[in-house]
């Protein structure tokens, strides 16, 4: 015969572990079931064609209606820039197909292109890519110079989001972030534009506080020259750890849960990234091809310092080795990364 006693506390103490496991069942399915609602894309040149796959996956999981701001430096504010206005994971593997991204590497004659290297400090004039981003743009929303400001107020309702691009500004050596919070009267165009400004690739432009653009620095106004984000931060997982992001009344520096973020890496700084390791990865040199990963390595891990509390939430994509160069891509080569993309998200949700 079992005690009174006993049975009362046996009956105490069963409940208290049905509730401990259902609280640790609840932390384990934690990243599943926590609604993101800002999303951070990583510069990568060409590589950011993985980001359809990527996107492609993360509505498979209804992770993008919860979504409310998208940002991203580069290739990253293209796809972010995308997805702003409305444009589903589909559409955007559709213009990513039915776009020869070599023509961005538009009037390349070396004697106009040297002229422009030395009074304009880019090789290309990127303007094939502007018009490109204008069409998009005006496909989707009927205005080709739609600013921060207005894309604010569509962003008032699905699918329409908040957009947020990195710029370097040369002149103040400093970053800067283009959205409707500073640059309301800034066209989206130009500030995805400038974020992909890589130096001396494509020529940089001016601009002033207003967000206006300018091939030449302008007379009697405080212009900055502007070039590629990722100059100065190419994965700007840290962009709303401000806690106004989480509640609007609230404000200060914090780590937001709510933010995910997807990154282009090599196959091993991925595996070192997980591990969490506090040592920088050491690399095998033995030619150039690694000679150029370890200098790389090393330029990433100062721009962008690692914190290891951003391996939580951060989708790591395996860049398959491929080069970011603007260049001609084969389709076998775009459904390898856009393939490596949906994996990565996969992997994430299943660790």
């Amino acid at each position: 015969m079992i005690p009174r006693f006993f049975k009362y506390n046996f009956s105490k103490n069963h409940y208290f572990f049905l509730l401990l496991f259902s609280f640790i069942s609840i932390l384990s399915n934690a990243q599943t079931t926590l609604k993101y609602q800002n999303l951070v894309m990583e510069g990568g040149g060409i590589k950011g064609i993985a980001y359809g796959g990527a996107l492609q996956e993360l509505d498979k999981k209804g992770i993008l209606h919860d979504i409310k701001r998208v940002a991203g430096t580069s290739a990253g504010a293209i796809q972010a820039c995308l997805l702003s206005i409305g444009y589903t994971p589909e559409e955007i593997i559709e213009i990513v197909n039915d776009t020869p991204i070599e023509s961005f590497n538009d009037d390349g004659f070396v004697s106009k292109a040297t002229k422009r290297l030395f009074k304009e400090y880019g090789w290309f004039r990127g303007d094939s890519f502007l018009q490109k981003m204008e069409q998009v743009i005006y496909q989707r929303t009927g205005n080709a110079d739609l600013t921060f400001e207005e894309l604010h107020h569509l962003a008032s309702s699905y699918p329409f989001r908040d957009l947020y691009v990195t710029g370097t500004n040369l002149t103040n050596q400093s970053l800067e972030v283009f959205s409707y919070e500073n640059y309301p009267k800034m066209r989206i165009a130009d500030a995805v534009r400038i974020s992909m400004s890589i130096p001396l690739y494509y020529r940089s432009l001016w601009v002033d506080k207003q967000g206006n653009i300018f091939d030449k620095k302008p007379q009697n106004s405080e212009a900055g020259l502007f070039v590629d984000g990722g100059l100065l931060l190419n994965f700007p997982i840290d962009i709303f750890d401000d806690a106004r992001y989480i509640e609007e009344s609230q404000s200060g520096s914090v780590f937001n849960p709510f933010t995910l973020g997807l990154r282009l890496e090599k196959s091993q700084l991925i595996e070192h990234e997980l591990s969490k390791k506090s040592k920088p990865m050491s690399f095998d040199i033995v030619d150039m091809n690694t000679y150029m990963d370890a200098l790389g390595g090393l330029i990433m891990r100062n721009i962008n310092p690692p914190n290891p509390r951003d391996v939580e939430r951060t989708v790591y994509i395996n860049d398959l080795g491929l080069s970011a160069r603007v260049r001609k891509v084969p389709e076998a080569e775009k459904s390898k990364m856009m393939q490596a993309g949906r994996q990565a998200v996969a992997e994430f949700f299943n660790r």
